[in-house]
């Protein structure tokens, strides 16, 4: 109780702040940010008045129960506004930020002292840490969570910076050591963030991560332990950087490629007109591969946004349209629509609740599903139904929308797997599907 009415009485003395600064020019700003909150190890960080609190952050709240990604800018006024994307051409809050003793309040501009709209944070290096809910749209995101299956890691609603982008994406390595051959994988991502894995077989071995920081030429990576490695790129963009292949051995100076179309990278699944199975293929360095029945395909590609363009080995380029799910495009004489091997395949899963309900989701790459739900305490068949499906945008993220006998049922793509909500005698209930 006494930690409540102390986050209200700060609460209160900010919007009074706000108010008086709104009055009399700029809030406070980065200045007065404390330094104390991030320690970066052995190398000392950059005082908090040499990192601004204005430029662009992403928040994606996928570990706070919901598979959605949006962003925040903070102006040089101290004014911000939310939009699910980086155009910031809708507006899902917008408003004003004042600052008091390292405490900072967002202040919207719908908000009155009647019904105060506000959300309150902390800085920890370039990044933003919610101490309440973010109002976003007509919904209020939490700003913690305790995982479910670790309830002692507990999730926090962070704004992580766009900082160093020209830096950013995975890097693949390998090494040999003492006759055995470890596979890297290096991730440099938004908020100065970075993450290393190293694997033994496809198995990882050591896990890794920390912050970073770049200047032309030079990247230095800090661990959360405060360990320490600097690297250089060479000209062909190589990152030449220390990391151990294993928990207690010695970190080894390895050699990084940059793979530019990581994020693109997987398969793509499709049916030609005459009933084949269409396979493209998106390799981490942007190489492709496409096979159906007779006829094959390679090239490189490049991906960006809703288009993809390919440069086949034999043959003329060519550019198409495309969604994080779906992708139409010629090869040879086919013109085939084509699925992410994300929503592809057999889906499992139960309700999010206590009943023992269970539902299996069957999506083909002819564009049809099936889809059961069973109770699994009384052994009773609840729904067993088939049709087609079509991939959608929705309010927030891209949707399945599957059509049998007349009626439409709306399901939700997360990174996590899929999410739908079934009416079963009067009583909707909400399914997290996995694939299996």
């Amino acid at each position: 109780m006494k930690r409540k009415a102390w986050q209200i009485a700060v609460l209160t003395l900010l919007i009074g702040v706000l108010l008086l600064l709104s009055a009399c020019g700029k809030p406070k700003g980065e200045e007065q940010f404390s330094s104390s909150s991030t320690e970066t190890g052995a190398e000392e960080v950059p005082a908090a008045a040499e990192i601004p609190l204005a430029g662009e952050y992403m928040i994606d709240i996928t570990n706070l129960g919901m598979g959605l990604q949006f962003y925040l800018r903070i102006d040089e006024d101290n004014t911000f506004v939310l939009s699910p994307s980086r155009e910031f051409m809708s507006d899902r809050g917008s408003g004003k930020i004042g600052e008091l003793e390292g405490t900072y309040v967002m202040i919207y501009s719908d908000s009155t002292p009647e019904n105060p709209k506000t959300a309150t944070f902390e800085r920890e290096g370039h990044n933003l840490v919610f101490r309440s809910t973010l109002p976003y749209g007509s919904a209020n995101i939490m700003y913690e969570l305790q995982d479910e299956e670790n309830p002692e890691v507990v999730h926090r609603l962070m704004a992580l910076k766009l900082i160093y982008e020209e830096y950013w994406g995975p890097f693949l390595a390998s090494v040999e050591v003492d006759g055995v051959q470890y596979d890297y994988e290096l991730n440099l991502a938004a908020g100065a963030r970075y993450s290393f894995h190293s694997y033994l077989d496809g198995v990882e071995v050591y896990h890794e991560t920390g912050t970073f920081r770049a200047d032309g030429a030079l990247l230095v990576c800090i661990s959360d332990d405060g360990e320490e490695t600097a690297g250089s790129v060479n000209q062909d963009g190589e990152w030449l950087l220390e990391f151990r292949p294993a928990a207690g051995k010695e970190r080894i100076a390895t050699t990084f490629k940059h793979a530019t179309s990581a994020d693109q990278a997987g398969k793509w699944y499709g049916q030609t007109a005459g009933g084949e199975l269409a396979v493209l293929e998106l390799d981490a360095f942007g190489d492709y591969v496409y096979a159906a029945g007779e006829y094959s395909e390679e090239g490189t590609f490049s991906a960006r946004s809703s288009l993809i363009r390919l440069w086949p080995v034999l043959g003329e380029y060519r550019e198409y349209s495309k969604t994080p799910y779906t992708l139409e495009a010629v090869f040879g004489s086919d013109e085939v629509l084509l699925y992410s091997e994300q929503i592809i395949g057999p889906f499992a899963g139960a309700t999010m609740a206590s009943e023992a309900y269970t539902a299996q989701l069957e999506i083909t790459v002819s564009g049809e599903f099936t889809l059961l739900i069973v109770d699994e305490e009384n052994g009773v068949e609840l729904l067993n139904e088939a049709g087609s499906f079509q991939v959608v945008a929705g309010p927030m993220n891209y949707q399945l929308a599957l059509e049998a006998e007349g009626a439409v049922r709306v399901v939700d793509i997360w990174p996590t797997g899929l999410v739908t909500t079934i009416n079963i005698d009067s009583t909707d209930y909400r399914f997290l599907l996995t694939k299996n």
